[in-house]
């Protein structure tokens, strides 16, 4: 699809005062959008942190650090090794972690649920490298791989500035409805293989659009959405995605654990070196 399929999205930030309207745009679209209301000190945190990271892996120009100039390091992708050996010690940042716990966020998602609200433990942050568009992540409904109550929402983050070309993320307004729909695997997918077709829905369909520091995106696991393309020459992606639901509804094992169970594996080899000494 060219960029000209893409309608632009629906800015929800007039309906923040108003509960029930707020409620029935989610129920009516699926998602909602916010302009500038994130919290931004905490993601311009996290973004430094996270490239402080990736500096050290060697896969930006150090020298300028913000940004986050490919160094021509791979690309690579989850599943890679050299990708899950940064992942691990980006998961473990505290300013990461602190972005989806931030009050907005929580409030968010409790206006939606019209309850207290139950932040999972499985957090994930994408590191998008340009030159690499065949890992694209394909549409998909989140309920694919999360399970539990399907009236469980994700929030979208970019840590930073994403214009389209940089790979945001586009959604189909409405697709929640249809309840989940079976999957197919893509094969050539690294991570996220199970997918839907793209041409299951003419274009003109979609709605996307470039995001600035403190925008973020709402939706519910049912929601069909995709990844766009990093269509830059030089520029690396970071962004997060969290999962929210209300409390004492199910919740699936994979939601109570880190993504990949990388905190825990690290928290294992830590008590493992810790008895070898003892012994």
């Amino acid at each position: 699809m060219q960029m000209a399929d893409y309608l632009p999205f629906f800015e929800a930030n007039s309906l923040l005062n108003d509960p029930q309207a707020f409620r029935q745009k989610m129920a009516d679209d699926g998602y909602l959008f916010f302009r500038g209301i994130g919290p931004i000190g905490k993601i311009r945190q996290a973004r430094h942190d996270v490239l402080e990271t990736i500096a050290r892996a060697g896969w930006i120009d150090p020298a300028k650090l913000d940004k986050a100039n490919w160094s021509g390091a791979g690309p690579f992708t989850e599943g890679d090794p050299e990708y899950m050996r940064v992942y691990k010690e980006i998961l473990g940042l505290p300013s990461f972690l602190a972005v989806p716990e931030d009050p907005i966020f929580i409030d968010m998602i409790a206006k939606i649920v019209d309850s207290p609200v139950l932040l999972h433990k499985l957090r994930i942050g994408r590191v998008t490298f340009p030159n690499n568009t065949a890992q694209t992540t394909a549409a998909h409904q989140d309920w694919m791989y999360i399970r539990g109550t399907p009236a469980t929402y994700t929030i979208w983050t970019p840590l930073g500035d994403c214009p389209r070309a940089l790979g945001g993320l586009a959604v189909l307004p409405g697709s929640h409805k249809e309840g989940f729909i079976e999957h197919v695997n893509h094969p050539e997918k690294k991570y996220a293989g199970m997918g839907l077709p793209e041409n299951q829905w003419p274009a003109g369909q979609w709605v996307a659009g470039d995001f600035a520091l403190g925008d973020f995106i709402v939706f519910h696991s049912h929601t069909v959405h995709k990844a766009l393309p990093n269509l830059t020459s030089n520029t690396l992606r970071l962004s997060t995605d969290n999962r929210y639901q209300k409390q004492g509804e199910e919740m699936a094992e994979i939601s109570a654990k880190s993504h990949y169970q990388l905190r825990e594996n690290v928290e294992n080899e830590r008590r493992g070196a810790e008895n070898a000494e003892g012994t």
